[in-house]
């Protein structure tokens, strides 16, 4: 009869990253589906955005920046004490989804500012442009946010398939 060979067990640590990308992947599917729901009101009428609006597209753009980078911390520090190659590649694409939503930053600037009617603000992120200007030049930075929010989508199923594969 062949030996069974066991698997080997999941650490605390592990399983923190695993879970820290799977809450950032459900935050960041939540970002993405209100955005979704804002964008007729960010193009109709920018300065008009109401204030709760604004606030819920900041703070969730904040949020899964911060759940990124953290789970990209403790992904990478797995790494180290476990020398698991998969740690360092999760680990690798949350700090890679941090760093792409981070290009977006002018733009949700400009939004927030917008969303609390400070129109002073939201000129000096804008700059000399105009807002549809300014909206237009944003849209290499925006498919930057899209991207870091599908990568990191991929790097939640990969929590997903660590912690049920265990």
């Amino acid at each position: 009869m062949p030996k069974q060979i066991k698997k080997r067990e999941i650490t605390g640590g592990e399983k923190a990253g695993s879970v820290l990308l799977i809450v950032t992947m459900i935050i960041g599917l939540l970002f993405a589906a209100a955005f979704i729901i804002f964008i007729p009101d960010i193009e109709s009428d920018s300065r008009g955005l109401q204030l709760s609006k604004a606030a819920a597209l900041a703070g969730g753009y904040v949020l899964f920046i911060v759940m990124s980078i953290a789970a990209a911390v403790v992904c990478l520090v797995n790494y180290k004490k476990s020398s698991q190659t998969g740690d360092l590649m999760r680990g690798f694409f949350a700090g890679l989804s941090a760093f792409l939503a981070l290009l977006c930053v002018r733009f949700m600037l400009a939004l927030f500012f917008s969303g609390l009617e400070k129109t002073d603000l939201v000129d000096k992120v804008i700059g000399d442009n105009t807002y549809s200007q300014f909206i237009e030049n944003q849209a290499p930075a925006f498919a930057c946010l899209v991207i870091g929010l599908s990568v990191m989508l991929f790097a939640g199923i990969s929590g997903i398939v660590k912690l049920a594969k265990r």
